[in-house]
């Protein structure tokens, strides 16, 4: 049985349903015209799909283009695939030729222009890959989807469950033995690390006094003779009761540094890995790639060219800036940012120079430090997949066309024009 036959397999009649006219209409295009272009929001989720679909299609002699635009084009003018937009805007759209919007929110009713996918709760990568699934074969792909779900925080169930279609592509993933569950601690590496090892390389959460400190993540076991034995100790190796009560003091921890409510699923719950790739621990990969990303958004786009080339770059990218993320970050995190009116939003200025922009955001909103309707200015400029995150995308549109925000172009930020507006 092949993967693809695997996911046709664990994938619902209501999800297929929901794939197969998007499906079609990215087969017909390739079909008549050869083409496709993407364009697509400026998200990490958005670009994972792009990156994805571009593989997919160069797989299949189909050739490609991809813009990232913050705006959905009004008029598609070639055979379009658009990516990470809002599937309500699809009724005031025109399509020429073959195309489909794979998107997030609930898919308009009536007649559309192009075909739509969306779904609340699935990353736009599980999505795109649920519809290129239908007609082409998407092998081991399947791994960015959980990626994209990690990044986007869809891993909200019981046991740290995702809750959408990323669950379809896990099973299909397993049962081609390309990626290994666990339900464990969450701490980056550990299946192949030692406890305190695990415990320094960890972003998400993160842990305030041990992520990026290895002397004092060593020390703090050492501190609890409960926690001893968990020295040098991988997953596998570690003492059960031990686990157990690190599990409970990292909760702790985690509770006393946020100043909003913290699952215990965020410490304790399923992790994936990968033995075929370059980032095997596929929560650790999602925070990788996202700050690579954040350099220059077309990056992400090499996974369709060079698969390995790309990953090993961005993880060396990642682990220089490592150190600077945690010393920027953690002083913060226990800061009243005060947010202010500025260009028509709530912006909380940081200090200097952060190292990824994407990466410090996505930390302080988990802690708390940024409220839902804030967004965090870096030197007069914002992170475009916060700002729609906070305000929606009709509000997002509204800012840029009226000059209050001025998208850079090729980046996942736009410059704040506060004079502007």
């Amino acid at each position: 049985m092949s993967l693809d036959e695997a996911f046709a397999r664990v994938v619902s009649e209501k999800e297929a349903s929901l794939f197969r006219p998007s499906a079609s209409q990215i087969g017909a295009a390739a079909k008549e015209y050869g083409y496709l272009e993407i364009v697509v929001f400026p998200s990490v989720d958005s670009l994972l799909a792009a990156a994805v679909s571009a593989r997919v299609l160069k797989g299949n002699g189909v050739g490609f283009s991809v813009r990232v635009e913050p705006v959905a084009p009004s008029r598609l003018e070639e055979p379009s695939l658009l990516l990470g937009y809002p599937a309500a805007i699809a009724s005031e759209l025109a399509a020429r030729r073959p195309s489909a919007l794979i998107g997030y929110g609930e898919r308009p009713s009536g007649i559309l222009p192009l075909a739509v996918t969306a779904a609340p709760d699935s990353s736009i990568t599980a999505l795109t890959l649920g519809v290129l699934s239908e007609i082409a074969i998407i092998g081991g792909l399947g791994v960015y989807a959980v990626m994209a779900g990690y990044w986007r925080g869809l891993d909200r169930g019981k046991r740290a469950d995702f809750v959408g279609v990323e669950n379809a592509v896990i099973e299909m993933l397993k049962l081609e033995n390309r990626v290994e569950e666990h339900f464990s601690l969450r701490l980056y590496r550990w299946l192949d690390l030692g406890t305190e090892e695990a415990l320094y390389l960890t972003l998400s959460p993160f842990l305030v006094g041990l992520t990026g400190r290895r002397e004092k993540a060593e020390a703090y076991l050492r501190s609890d003779p409960r926690l001893e034995p968990l020295i040098g100790k991988t997953m596998g190796e570690a003492p059960e009761q031990a686990v157990a009560v690190l599990g409970e003091k990292l909760y702790d921890l985690l509770k006393s540094t946020s100043r909003v409510p913290r699952r215990p699923t965020e410490i304790i719950g399923n992790v994936y890995y990968s033995r075929s790739l370059v980032l095997p621990d596929l929560r650790e990969a999602a925070y990788v790639l996202a700050h690579y990303a954040g350099g220059y958004a077309y990056r992400l786009i090499g996974i369709a060219v060079d698969e390995e080339g790309t990953l090993s770059d961005a993880y060396y990218s990642y682990r220089r800036a490592f150190a600077g993320i945690v010393e920027y970050v953690e002083p913060l995190i226990a800061a009243r940012l005060k947010a202010e009116r500025v260009a028509r939003m709530q912006l909380a200025s940081l200090p200097g120079e952060a190292p990824s922009p994407p990466l410090v955001e996505k930390i302080l909103r988990q802690h708390g430090t940024l409220g839902a309707e804030e967004a965090a200015s870096f030197n007069g400029r914002v992170v475009l997949e916060s700002v729609l995150e906070a305000y929606g995308y009709s509000r997002l549109v509204e800012l840029l066309r009226g000059g209050c925000l001025e998208y850079l172009p090729g980046t996942l930020y736009a410059e704040v024009r506060s004079g502007a507006c």
